[in-house]
């Protein structure tokens, strides 16, 4: 009998705090690697702490750069993470996962539903139609792309500025690329993943200047690719994550939100807030950690 191929878990964190703590506890499986991508801008960081949370899994502790919400920059990081699992695969699946995310089935159950499921790309589409608001996103140049506007009101006005004298002159780019939009968070065979790395310098020229660029370039990629026909169609979200775009950008889920978070056939699950629902976070927990 072969060996069960291992699964590789590209954690994107830019806080170390008990939530991050709980997701490394999940995570804890001898079939899993986990590679983190700790945001730079972190200075409590310590590599060494992961070895109190994490007995049974490898971790790799992948160049730290700094992400910022918006900007290529996150893309970036992604990038970064997927070198370092591709050089250390190959792996049955790669998943993307946030600081925010929980598993919400067993491990086993987890690790036995990617094989059932070898060849298998788990990527999110937006189901609504590409909105001008999206089209401004992905058209038109934003110039602070690596800043925060969230935090710098004035530098959103002038970017708001610069935006409207571009479709006032009319300077549109990227009108050869069909862009399709989703979530980041995926999960992907090692063939998609060695892909994806084929197709970087493309994504940085063409994405560079894209507001949230990072929910564009996987859906723009696959669809345009021989994994297309590869894309699972399940039960569940396609990218096998329960996350709710209806009541939030995303819903942060509650307690009161456990029965539905149980009865999910997702592999995971996000958001998660620990310091605001800790007995839903707690409860995942008991339920879904690895006994090993």
């Amino acid at each position: 009998m072969e060996p069960r191929e291992k699964q590789a878990y590209m954690l994107m964190a830019h806080q170390c705090n008990e939530m991050f703590w709980t997701l490394l506890r999940m995570l804890d499986a001898p079939w899993n690697d986990i590679f983190i991508h700790m945001d730079s801008k972190n200075e409590n960081y310590q590599p060494e702490t992961v070895e109190r949370y994490v007995k049974y899994a490898k971790v790799f502790h992948a160049q730290r750069t700094s992400a910022v919400w918006g900007g290529i920059t996150l893309v970036k990081a992604e990038f970064v993470l997927l070198k370092a699992a591709v050089d250390h695969g190959p792996y049955q699946h790669y998943h993307l996962i946030s600081g925010a995310d929980l598993p919400i089935q067993p491990p086993e159950d987890i690790r036995a539903f990617f094989e059932a499921n070898p060849d298998k790309e788990f990527v999110h589409f937006d189901p609504h139609p590409f909105s001008p608001f999206n089209d401004e996103r992905v058209y038109y140049r934003h110039f602070f792309q690596n800043i925060d506007l969230r935090r710098h009101p004035v530098l959103g006005v002038i970017n708001g500025i610069l935006l409207s004298g571009q479709k006032l002159l009319r300077i549109k780019r990227n009108q050869d690329v069909h862009f399709t939009k989703g979530s980041q968070w995926f999960s992907c065979t090692d063939g998609f993943a060695r892909y994806l790395l084929t197709k970087e310098e493309w994504v940085l020229q063409v994405l560079d200047k894209t507001f949230c660029s990072d929910e564009f370039f996987v859906q723009t990629l696959i669809v345009q690719s021989p994994y297309q026909d590869k894309i699972y169609q399940g039960p569940g979200d396609t990218s096998a994550r329960a996350i709710d775009w209806d009541r939030g950008n995303p819903w942060v889920w509650k307690y009161a939100d456990l029965e539905q978070l149980k009865a999910s056939p997702c592999m995971f699950a996000r958001k998660f807030d620990i310091e605001k629902e800790p007995e839903l976070v707690h409860e995942i927990e008991r339920l879904y950690a690895p006994h090993i």
